[in-house]
């Protein structure tokens, strides 16, 4: 179920674990991601897992606060939502990932990325 390997994805992200997540990939994936700094795309396995870690690669406390999958048709989508603290500055950030899963691993991904943002305060 494609389902899965979003899972996987999403673990492999918070625990940031570049092992892991490479495995998410198959060996020639194209993964393109749109962030704030801007335009990214990587063509393997390795490359793109050394991407996604590095953006929370100084970040602490890293805690998951949402996440989904579901298929668009013939697409995986896969949201989350994560909450942090880099360089003394608590941040969110969510990101998207549209992908094409061919046997149990991403083929194909295109990322989108809030950036980190302030968190704003709970209602009182």
């Amino acid at each position: 179920m494609p389902e899965d390997v979003g899972s996987r994805f999403v673990e492999a992200v918070a625990t940031q674990d570049r092992t892991a997540l490479a495995e998410c990939f198959v060996p020639d994936v194209l993964f393109r991601a749109l962030t704030p700094p801007g335009f990214r795309e990587r063509t393997s396995a390795a490359e793109a897992a050394t991407l996604v870690t590095q953006w929370f690669g100084d970040s602490t406390q890293l805690r998951l606060l949402d996440s989904r999958g579901d298929e668009v048709g013939d697409r995986l989508h896969v949201s989350y939502r994560f909450a942090g603290v880099e360089h003394g500055e608590s941040y969110v950030v969510e990101q998207h990932l549209f992908c094409v899963v061919r046997e149990g691993r991403i083929a194909r991904a295109n990322l989108l990325c809030s950036g980190f943002r302030p968190p704003t305060a709970a209602p009182e």
